[in-house]
């Protein structure tokens, strides 16, 4: 925190509330006792718990504000800039912030401490020191109302997302159910045609033994098939509920996921071609299995929803490569419909989506975004034009930081 020259005028109080009660000499008299300090971007003020020894009056800049539950979340309430105060009502109660306040960009502040607070009251008029006090509790309702409305989005929010995973995890089952199916109806008859050839007492003959042999080798290969699909679904389903990470191969990963939600995929006519740019020694990440499955599943349900038009279907290239030494970059590219500018603004954020008729409950992307930026510590990115498919890029650390 670095203190300024103080080159206050009154004219630069003129639009804080708090302060228009105030007489000229009053003003006067704050601009020359008050503190004024500079801040760099994100940087703490106060941090929730503690006793804030003044008020601020954000002169330049802005900041957030943010808090803590009892179970560790925290809630962001909202962002002031220019011309709002915080700090005033934990000052004149003399109790511990119950938020915390971290600069959004370089910002100058007005210090106030509770001397002078108390002084400025003593000394103005009743009806003006009620004035002040009614500012005061109308700037604190709207501060509790927009942190009110925070917690419950954010509650909302992680409701959704919890049955949003469940959705996806059905998805896997539904699919996995499918794929088995498939290979039990090969070892059914291949039982059958087995049952047939030894069912008759005949001699065994070099012929009649590679007869057997054929449906034994179509079993063991389906049977191989059936416990790699139940396998690739265990690993992913029980990272579902652990979110632990590990160190695994994120080819084979990118592999397993495609594998497991192909069956629904195939249903809408998409085609997912997978293109593997990594050599065997980059292959390694320490990460989330769960998570990128995930992230996974919810681009490809994305272009399975919006980018071709239902019942024509299309191609999705999903590409994984090293984005530079330490970085790796997850591509999910279609060939479809597109995106437009106004939807590429707003299509991170929950809730929005522009195919609530078809199913869309516009979190799928709001969880990639919240997966990639807050677990993977990384970025995603969005490419496309009207007409010429949409291509998403998930960037993220080979090794994800605690």
């Amino acid at each position: 925190m670095i203190e300024k020259k103080n080159s206050l005028t009154t004219s630069s109080l003129k639009d804080f509330s708090l302060l228009t009660s105030l007489t000229p000499d009053q003003l006067r008299g704050v601009t020359g006792a008050g503190q004024v300090v500079s801040l760099g971007a994100n940087q703490v003020v106060f941090k929730q718990g503690e006793y804030p020894a003044a008020m601020f009056l954000i002169l330049k800049g802005g900041v957030r504000v943010e808090g803590e539950d009892s179970t560790g979340r925290t809630y962001a309430y909202g962002e002031i800039g220019a011309g709002r105060i915080f700090g005033e009502l934990g000052l004149l109660r003399g109790e511990s912030s119950r938020v915390t306040t971290i600069t959004i960009w370089d910002s100058d502040l007005l210090m106030i401490d509770r001397a002078m607070l108390l002084r400025l009251i003593r000394d103005t008029d009743p009806e003006h020191v009620l004035n002040v006090f009614l500012a005061m509790d109308e700037q604190a309702r709207v501060a509790t109302e927009l942190g009110f409305r925070e917690v419950l989005s954010q509650r909302m929010l992680a409701s959704q997302m919890e049955a949003e995973k469940q959705r996806a995890l059905t998805q896997m089952v539904a699919g996995v159910a499918h794929d088995i199916n498939t290979p039990l109806s090969v070892i059914n008859t291949a039982v059958n045609i087995m049952a047939r050839e030894l069912a008759a007492p005949l001699e065994l003959t070099i012929r009649r033994a590679a007869d057997i042999a054929e449906p034994l080798e179509l079993m063991r290969l389906n049977v191989e098939r059936a416990q790699q699909l139940v396998q690739n679904f265990k690993k992913i389903s029980a990272n579902q509920l652990q979110d632990e990470k590990e160190s695994f191969d994120i080819v084979e990963a990118i592999e397993d996921t495609i594998g497991l939600v192909r069956v629904s995929l195939n249903r809408s006519q998409i085609l997912v071609r997978f293109h593997n740019k990594l050599t065997p020694d980059q292959r390694k990440w320490v990460g989330y299995r769960s998570f990128i499955a995930q992230v996974l599943i919810n681009l490809l349900t994305n272009a399975e929803r919006y980018a071709y038009p239902k019942g024509v279907g299309g191609v999705v290239d999903v590409t994984v490569c090293m984005e530079d030494d330490d970085h790796y970059c997850l591509g999910v590219k279609d060939h479809g419909r597109g995106i437009s500018k106004e939807d590429q603004a707003q299509i991170f954020k929950p809730f929005y989506t522009t195919g609530r008729n078809s199913g869309g409950t516009g979190l799928g992307l709001a969880i990639v975004h919240n997966l990639v930026v807050n677990a993977f510590k990384g970025e995603i990115k969005l490419k496309s034009e009207v007409g010429k498919g949409a291509e998403f890029l998930v960037i993220f650390p080979r090794v994800v930081p605690e």
